[in-house]
C-alpha cells in the first residue's frame, strides 16, 4: 500500500484562498485528539494568519512596499504550514482519514520523473553582507529542492565540496572568507538519486 503524503504545495493557492485554507487547518487541529501537540503551535500559526490577513488588506490598494510586505507575510505563513504538515505526516500513521481530519490535503500519487536536467541560469553574485554570496538559478520542473555546493578555488583532484540542500531556487551563503575565491555549483533534487550539476562558477567573496 502506498504511503499517504500530506500536500505541502501552498503556492497553488491564491492570496485569499491561502488565508482561508490556513484558518481551516487551525480550526481542524484545535482539539484534534490525533494531533495533541502541534508543532509549530497553533497560536503561532494563528498570529501568522492574522498578520498575513492584515498585510493582504493593505496591499489591495496600497503601495509597492505594501505588496512586498504582503509577499513576505505569505512566505512566512507558507513556511509555518510546511512545518506543520511534516508534524501531521509523522503523527498520522499514513491514515488518510486522520490526515484529512487535520485540514490538510493528501497529495495525488505521481509517476517518477526520472533524472532531472542540468540546471540553467545559474548565477553567483556578491551578497549584501561581507563574506556572503547569493546563488540563483531557473526553477527546474519536477525538483523538490536544490543541492548547492561550494569549495575552494581553483579546483583540484582532492577538492571537497560543502553541501547545502534547500527548497528554494536561490540562497545566500554566509560566513565565507572575505577576499577568498570559491567555486560553486548546483543540482536539482528529485525522486531519482542521480545529480546533474550546473557549470561550475568561480567567484571571489567580498
Amino acid at each position: 500500500m502506498n504511503s499517504q503524503k500530506v500536500t505541502t504545495n501552498f503556492g497553488k493557492y491564491k492570496d485569499t484562498d491561502l488565508n482561508q485554507k490556513a484558518q481551516h487547518i487551525v480550526d481542524s487541529l484545535t482539539g484534534n485528539a490525533h494531533f495533541p501537540t502541534p508543532a509549530p503551535a497553533l497560536t503561532v500559526l494563528q498570529t501568522a494568519i492574522t498578520d498575513y490577513a492584515n498585510a493582504l488588506a493593505k496591499a489591495v490598494d496600497g503601495s509597492k512596499e505594501d505588496t512586498v510586505l504582503k509577499n513576505q507575510a505569505r512566505d512566512g505563513l507558507e513556511k509555518l504550514l510546511v512545518k506543520l504538515a511534516l508534524y501531521v505526516q509523522l503523527n498520522s500513521n499514513d491514515d488518510p482519514a486522520i490526515i484529512l481530519s487535520s485540514g490538510f490535503d493528501i497529495s495525488k500519487p505521481h509517476a517518477p520523473i526520472g533524472v532531472l536536467p542540468k540546471p540553467d541560469g545559474f548565477t553567483v553574485i556578491a551578497g549584501q553582507e561581507k563574506g556572503s554570496i547569493d546563488l540563483g538559478l531557473n526553477t527546474v520542473t519536477g525538483a523538490v529542492g536544490y543541492q548547492y555546493e561550494y569549495t575552494d578555488a581553483p579546483l583540484t583532484a582532492t577538492s571537497v565540496w560543502a553541501v547545502i540542500v534547500d527548497t528554494s531556487a536561490g540562497i545566500t551563503i554566509h560566513r565565507l572568507q572575505s577576499g577568498k575565491e570559491y567555486a560553486f555549483r548546483v543540482a536539482a533534487v528529485g525522486s531519482d538519486p542521480s545529480r546533474v550539476y550546473s557549470d561550475v562558477i568561480a567567484s571571489f567573496v567580498l
